[in-house]
């Protein structure tokens, strides 16, 4: 979504008066992209920007996404142009809701690379030396080929079965794949192994495997992976019972804090017979654990 400045002084005009009645005495910018809302924002209530938020302040932003930014000001009237899906709800509710990512005026010349750049010079290195010019370019491609999860339905790969006599356990192990801790952004790797008794139908062997990377290829949690993996394929197949088993290492316990390299995390997720009935359950985990 590209917002032209037109754009932008319609949706500070909604801002402004939804406080034009408020007990406000000033109006204060979050840096950076909040700045020239305030200008904006200031400008249609008449009242004076400060450079440190007072007791009558209005606090206002571009763009309420985590919320960290507008969090740091508890004590204030707190707003902004648009807010995510996912923002927390008390942090500007009445803001525009979109989704997806979000240019405004001022950042045309700016993109994903700028990240980088700026992470690059806040750990001491030089981004315009040789072997760091197409870094940024370099890590913004990898990144998006490592969350193309997020522009996939996993229930597309399930959507097609095949009519098969088969009433018995069917399980596809070691599943290798990738994906990203979503508390430091770093890789965790294991191996899945999924397993279902089909009630009529089976799917393909094939998008069991596919439905792994789908999720996995977004920033997430072992324990959601395993389940988001588990439910998709119980609400697509309906079959009598699904189980999922992941074994991964993570980089964030590796490389960083207590630094255990070779520790490895285990969670399963079994949905009907796999969880209700002892035999099933054990035959899948003899399965998955050898």
């Amino acid at each position: 979504m590209e917002l032209t400045y037109a754009d932008v002084v319609d949706l500070a005009d909604q801002l402004a008066n939804r406080h034009r009645y408020a007990e406000l005495d000033s109006v204060y910018g979050v840096p950076r992209g909040g700045v020239p809302v305030a200008v904006m924002v200031a400008n249609k209530l008449q009242l004076p920007l400060v450079d440190v938020p007072r007791a009558g302040t209005l606090v206002v932003d571009d763009l309420v996404d985590s919320g960290a930014t507008l969090a740091r000001h508890p004590d204030h009237v707190r707003d902004a142009l648009l807010r995510k899906p996912h923002s927390p709800e008390q942090l500007a509710p009445d803001a525009k809701e979109v989704t997806g990512w979000v240019t405004f005026p001022w950042e045309h010349d700016s993109a994903p690379t700028d990240a980088v750049v700026r992470l690059l010079q806040h750990i001491g290195e030089d981004p315009t030396r040789d072997g760091l010019l197409d870094t940024p370019k370099r890590v913004v491609k990898a990144w998006t080929e490592l969350t193309d999860g997020y522009g996939q339905d996993a229930r597309d790969h399930l959507s097609v079965s095949f009519d098969v006599t088969a009433d018995q356990m069917i399980v596809v192990p070691g599943i290798d794949f990738v994906s990203i801790c979503e508390h430091h952004m770093l890789l965790f790797t294991g191996t899945a192994t999924v397993g279902y008794i089909p009630d009529g139908r089976v799917l393909g062997l094939s998008k069991l495997a596919r439905v792994v990377d789908v999720y996995a290829r977004r920033l997430q949690v072992q324990e959601r992976l395993t389940e988001q993996i588990a439910n998709v394929i119980n609400e697509a197949a309906n079959p009598l019972g699904v189980g999922v088993r992941i074994t991964a290492r993570h980089s964030c316990m590796g490389l960083r804090g207590v630094r255990k390299p070779n520790a490895e995390m285990v969670t399963t997720a079994l949905l009907g017979k796999f969880r209700n009935d002892p035999l099933v359950r054990a035959e899948f985990l003899d399965v998955a654990t050898s």
